[in-house]
């Protein structure tokens, strides 16, 4: 029938139908598309929705981590404190040494000044300055000094025993080391 068609318009005709066919295809590639976009946009939206469900579990894991860090260097400062209250809760007071050296004078012995300090191995050696009104009361409180179980060693240089009354002297006392 196309044989029957002038050849003039037959060239129209082609156009025509091609145009045609085209456009349906056309039409039926943009129905598919429109179809598959309606289909997948659920898929798109869940997708997001979990992006953004996962970008904030990242950012509070994150979070948390930081504080942990945080926390961690905290805990290891306190720990630390905590062990050096530890350490200082078995070395003797000063108030105490200072009782318990007290507590060796009488009437005869009358101590002036301790002298009391702390390094890093622990307490130094003691002064004591004081006055005793006999020579043999002064050698009394060495040797009570040197009876107690706190009392590593009592020095008295032989000079403070060369006047026999009121003798001014001073004692280097070492303390034991705490266990």
């Amino acid at each position: 029938m196309i044989n029957l068609i002038p050849p003039s318009a037959k060239k129209s005709v082609s156009i025509e139908y091609w145009t045609r066919v085209s456009s349906v295809a056309l039409l039926i590639l943009s129905g598919i598309i429109a179809t598959s976009t309606l289909l997948l946009l659920p898929i798109y939206v869940r997708i997001n929705s979990q992006i953004k469900v996962y970008a904030e579990s990242a950012k509070d894991a994150t979070d948390k981590v930081s504080k942990y860090d945080l926390s961690s260097s905290a805990l290891v400062k306190a720990s630390t404190q905590a062990r050096l209250l530890l350490d200082l809760q078995d070395e003797q007071t000063f108030t105490a040494i200072i009782a318990t050296l007290l507590a060796f004078t009488n009437a005869q012995i009358s101590i002036d000044s301790f002298e009391l300090n702390r390094d890093k191995d622990g307490l130094t050696p003691i002064q004591i300055t004081g006055k005793s009104l006999t020579r043999q009361s002064l050698a009394d409180f060495r040797k009570t000094l040197l009876e107690h179980k706190d009392i590593r060693s009592a020095f008295l240089p032989i000079s403070n025993l060369t006047q026999d009354k009121d003798i001014s002297f001073t004692v280097t006392v070492t303390m034991e080391k705490p266990t």
